[in-house]
C-alpha cells in the first residue's frame, strides 16, 4: 500500500466489498488501518508516504503478519501485490504455513484465480534480486 495513492485504499475497499458479496470471509487490511484512524490520513495521502501516517510501517505490518500467522487460512492478493514489500512479507509467512491458500483477485466479478505456491515463491524472489 506505501508509495502508491491514497495507500490503494479505494482498491482494498472495493475487492473487500465484492469478495464478501461471493460469500468469502476476509480481513482487509484497509479495514483494520480505518479501525484506528488512519483511513482519513491514508485517503488523503497523494503520495503513499507511509512516514506521514500516526502508526509506523512496521507497526501496521506487524499486525498484519500477526494475522496471517494465527488467524487466516490464506491471502487473495491484489493485482501487482508483488510490488509491496509488506505483501512480499505476508506472502512469506503464509507460505511457512502447511494449507495455506493463495488467491488472485483480478477485478470485480472475474473469478479468484489459485496461486501455486512456488509462484508466490518466485514473485518474492524476483522483487529482491
Amino acid at each position: 500500500m506505501s508509495n502508491i495513492p491514497q495507500f490503494n485504499f479505494p482498491l482494498f475497499i472495493s475487492a473487500a466489498a465484492d469478495i464478501r458479496g461471493r460469500g468469502i470471509d476476509l480481513v482487509s487490511p484497509a479495514e483494520l488501518d480505518a479501525e484506528n484512524g488512519i483511513d482519513k490520513q491514508a485517503t488523503s495521502s497523494t503520495d503513499g508516504d507511509a512516514s506521514k501516517l500516526s502508526s509506523t510501517w512496521a507497526e501496521l505490518l506487524a499486525r498484519d503478519v500477526k494475522i496471517v500467522a494465527d488467524q487466516v487460512q490464506g491471502i487473495i492478493f491484489l493485482p501487482n501485490w508483488h510490488k509491496s514489500r509488506g505483501a512480499r512479507l505476508e506472502a512469506f509467512v503464509g507460505l511457512l504455513q502447511k494449507d495455506f491458500e493463495f488467491m488472485a483477485y483480478k477485478g470485480e466479478a472475474l473469478p479468484l484465480d489459485p496461486v501455486d505456491r512456488e509462484d508466490v515463491l518466485g514473485a518474492i524472489y524476483l522483487e529482491m534480486i
